[in-house]
């Protein structure tokens, strides 16, 4: 008799232990998961910043071709335009004068059984002005 209920104990110390370590684990896993999201997302985003912030310094001001090869490395990495906030400053630059592209997006961090974060991801290059206006 003492011998399986030593057996059955054992069973469900197991068990237990399986249980543990799934809960355990889950969240790491979850988080991961979330974390290459986020760097993806980060590196698109930075990208399309760069490519952006040089033909932004080729055309000498913030107009739609800028925006649009913005939209095209967004989509090119897989990341919607309409999420995404894009910053030229200045407008008008002249010969050697920096000009800034920044691309904002907001995106939300959840991991289960721990927390769930909105994140605000920010992208940022500056160019130089390679016309004179």
């Amino acid at each position: 008799m003492s011998e399986t209920r030593r057996h059955r104990q054992g069973g469900q110390e197991t068990l237990q232990a399986i249980l543990a370590v799934a809960f355990m684990l889950l969240p790491v896993l979850f988080g991961i998961i979330e974390l290459g999201s986020l760097i993806h997302v980060w590196i698109g985003q930075q990208s399309a910043a760069a490519i952006g912030a040089r033909v932004a310094g080729e055309r000498g001001e913030d107009d739609a071709l800028v925006r649009d090869r913005i939209g095209v490395e967004l989509r090119a990495a897989g990341l919607d335009p309409g999420r995404v906030q894009v910053r030229v400053t200045p407008a008008y630059v002249s010969w050697g004068q920096p000009i800034t592209v920044q691309l904002v997006s907001r995106r939300q961090l959840a991991i289960p059984f721990l927390f769930s974060r909105d994140l605000t991801l920010i992208s940022s290059y500056v160019g130089r002005g390679e016309v004179n206006h």
